[in-house]
């Protein structure tokens, strides 16, 4: 099998998975087109759609979609139909493909079951939540750890403190520096549900007793409320919120399914692999290394050998935790959040956490998913999937033969595709305002003076230590600063430059001219292109010879049905003023 269907059948998995997770259709039973003894349904289509979030500007604009998509989904079904006339449902690799995935395919159906059948909202709680965003918010907030913090807080404020002051004080949100804690104008659905609910129940100018959520403690200033104008009608806006309905009650429901999982599943930590590590650190740590304290919750897993990694640390009904497995996990854990091998009980949450897809893994097996309809109809439609993947790549007998004159007429008659585009080698300057960089561009008078002040005030991530320097840059990396440069010469400097909400100022140190590459350094790039057009060509040949034998029934009538033709109705009412 080619490399390419190896990769394309690895990434079908990701592709199912959300497929099928987070697949909500709405149309269910309503077939618009039949393929031999196969068919097409609207909700086939409304996943791919609703999934990728498009939004169109018209009703015929989304039919002319709709209708594009359905033609991908007919050649789709005469891959599988081809793919079954070979035999490939029998073909090793596509059962080995199949074996491995079905534990994921388990997951989906356990998915379904405890999450995402209750997630989905009422008519009644869409409705509630329209009517909810007829109205916005301008709020402040402090965020901090404790409600004692909290409690401390909010007494200052009784006693007259400025609230703004205190939020750079005490707020633990990582972007009070940069706003006092303002939290701008905001509906309903933008915050996380405690902070909305507290939020919209205030008057302009309350400040909330403290509100908890899974940030933390929050006190909630309200600023300012009013209408929102302009706002799409229900019908046009009813998809998308019920999308996020969606997707906050999936939050909770897996918060409360975990907290569940973790009362079934109670972790025993093994405490004398605990003792054995702390032993082991006091003996390759016995005095603390430069005023530093001895490590108590972690070791390099290079200290232990293979025995000592297969010491148990964590065990729970139908699995259990490798000291060796923990410690390589704790890699992705910052050093601050790792409990000490004494902490028995942060522990056991650690290894809950680590060890939480295999005990969704004991739940799905326990639960006999296996016999689930949605779990074997997910699992078989992968398998036709990958099937029609290898028909695709490896077993249509394209016999694309590429010559040699073709590859050289082709690199004459391209010459925009081999030619690398004019670029610059920029530093850049990046600030919040437009004051400041004005400012600072009144004090440099070298590239010298540019890289210091660079080195020191720039706002890009990760420039300060390279003085700004952004490298050599084409037009799709920094389209603003880009087409400033094109303006400008060597050794100059242009700006304050909007980007990105922020503004910047550039120094060219060297601006590359566009180039013909030379024919040997495109030669096999240009191979895969005509190979990939010229097997596009044959493929929809096979395409045309499978459609001559095979019976195509498609309703347009009813693909017309499955629009909800309402939110244009209601768009077009709000654009003409009616």
């Amino acid at each position: 099998m080619r490399r390419k269907s190896i990769m394309t059948l690895l990434c079908l998995t990701a592709l199912m998975m959300l497929v099928f997770i987070t697949g909500c259709g709405k149309q269910e039973g309503l077939v618009v087109a039949k393929i031999g003894d196969r068919q097409i349904i609207a909700e086939d289509i409304d996943r791919f759609f609703d999934r990728a979030g498009f939004r169109f500007v018209s009703l015929e604009a989304e039919r002319n979609a709709r209708r594009d998509y359905l033609d991908t989904l007919i050649n789709q079904e005469l891959l599988i139909i081809g793919a079954y006339e070979k035999n490939l449902e029998n073909q090793e690799e596509v059962l080995k493909v199949v074996e491995g995935e079905k534990i994921k395919f388990l997951l989906d159906a356990l998915y379904e079951d405890k999450i995402l059948s209750k997630a989905r909202p009422s008519e009644a709680e869409i409705k509630d939540w329209y009517t909810r965003t007829s109205e916005e918010i301008k709020a402040s907030h402090i965020l901090v750890k404790s409600d004692s913090t909290a409690r401390e807080v909010l007494d200052k404020l009784k006693e007259g403190a400025v609230f703004e002051e205190l939020a750079a004080e005490y707020s633990i949100d990582p972007s009070v520096q940069r706003n006092q804690g303002d939290l701008g104008w905001f509906t309903w659905g933008l915050m996380v549900d405690n902070v909305q609910e507290a939020a919209f129940r205030m008057k302009a100018g309350e400040i909330s007793a403290p509100v908890k959520s899974e940030f933390g403690y929050h006190i909630i200033k309200v600023v300012e409320r009013r209408d929102v104008e302009h706002r799409p009608g229900y019908e046009e806006s009813k998809a998308q919120i019920k999308n996020s309905i969606i997707e906050r009650h999936k939050r909770t429901l897996m918060t409360e399914y975990a907290k569940k999982l973790k009362d079934q599943y109670p972790i025993t930590i093994e405490k004398p692999t605990c003792e054995f590590v702390l032993n082991k650190l006091q003996y390759l740590y016995p005095d603390s290394i430069g005023g530093r304290a001895r490590p108590r919750n972690n070791i390099d897993p290079a200290q232990i050998d293979k025995d000592e990694g297969a010491l148990v640390l964590g065990r729970y009904e139908g699995g259990q935790l490798l000291l060796s497995d923990y410690l390589n996990n704790l890699r992705r854990v910052h050093p601050d959040r790792r409990p000490d091998f004494d902490q028995y009980d942060s522990l056991a949450e650690f290894v809950f956490q680590m060890q939480f897809m295999d005990i969704l893994n004991l739940e799905a097996k326990a639960g006999g998913f296996e016999n689930d309809k949605n779990y074997k109809k997910n699992l078989l439609r992968f398998k036709e999937l990958a099937m029609a993947d290898i028909l695709r790549n490896d077993s249509i007998p394209y016999n694309v033969d590429i010559t040699e004159i073709d590859v050289k007429e082709y690199y004459a008659t391209h010459p925009e595709e081999m030619t690398v585009p004019l670029r610059f080698h920029l530093y850049e300057i990046q600030v919040d305002d437009e004051e400041t960089a004005v400012k600072l561009r009144k004090s440099i008078n070298s590239f010298s003076s540019f890289k210091k002040v660079a080195a020191k005030e720039t706002l890009r991530p990760g420039y300060k230590k390279t003085s700004g320097d952004l490298g050599i840059i084409f037009s799709n990396q920094y389209p603003a600063l880009y087409s400033a440069a094109k303006s400008l010469t060597r050794g100059n400097m242009a700006g304050p430059i909007a980007n990105a909400g922020k503004f910047s100022l550039i120094w060219i140190k060297e601006q590359v001219e566009a180039e013909l590459q030379p024919y040997e350094s495109v030669r096999l790039t240009i191979i895969e292109i005509l190979t990939r057009e010229k097997g596009s060509v044959l493929f929809q040949d096979w395409i045309k010879d499978m459609k001559k034998r095979i019976t195509i029934e498609v309703y347009e009538d009813v693909l017309a049905e499955s629009i909800n033709e309402k939110k244009y109705a209601q768009a077009d009412t709000v654009q003409s003023g009616g």
